[in-house]
């Protein structure tokens, strides 16, 4: 048995309505999944399988697994991630921070 992990962007306020109302969550994923969700190519068997292109039967187990609600789900919340950079010019160093934003997301676990 395979678990595939998939993420749906959502926002903190839709998680603090859905996390007290398993239905309404439920609902949600299998309505939105279709449009919103990553990554759309998945590896099974060394086999790479686009979601999108192909009528591959996997596609259609997961769909049904969302429907029945048999998969787990995680809120991760909004990161920022810094990254440290320099750049030395003129025998200076000058230090240029990047700040990298997260999406706040729904971590979908689906065995199949």
């Amino acid at each position: 048995m395979q678990e595939l992990e998939f993420f749906m962007d959502v926002s903190p306020n839709w998680w603090l309505k859905a996390r007290d109302d398993e239905t309404f969550l439920k609902k949600y994923v299998l309505e939105k999944f279709q449009r919103d969700y990553y990554p759309r190519v998945i590896m099974q068997n060394r086999e790479k399988i686009d979601l999108d292109e192909s009528n591959h039967p996997i596609k259609g187990i997961i769909l049904q697994d969302l429907k029945l609600g048999n998969f787990q789900y995680e809120f991760l919340p909004e990161d920022e991630n810094l990254k440290e950079s320099y750049l030395i010019k003129n025998g200076k160093i000058h230090f240029n921070p990047i700040r990298k934003k997260i999406n706040s997301r729904l971590l979908l676990k689906i065995k199949i």
